[in-house]
């Protein structure tokens, strides 16, 4: 998926790194992970970033259900 982004500034492995926070946050469902990678790419392409953080996932909602198991779990 990380392969696929076309964001000038995104360091590769990023996302990678993130592997368990973006499991927690998506409650491990392909269909959230996709949404929540795809609002931030363009989230990152909106606000110049050109680049994925931590921080920035943060700020994407999710679907219900993922939005909160992750609640619950932190």
């Amino acid at each position: 998926m990380e392969d696929t982004l076309r964001l000038h500034h995104h360091t590769p492995g990023t996302l990678t790194k993130l592997h368990a926070y973006l499991h927690q946050r998506t409650g491990g469902m392909i269909g959230s992970l996709s949404h929540l990678i795809r609002a931030a790419a363009i989230s990152a392409i909106l606000d110049g970033s050109e680049r994925i953080t931590r921080r920035q996932l943060h700020t994407i909602h999710v679907d219900h259900a993922s939005e909160s198991a992750y609640r619950t779990s932190a």
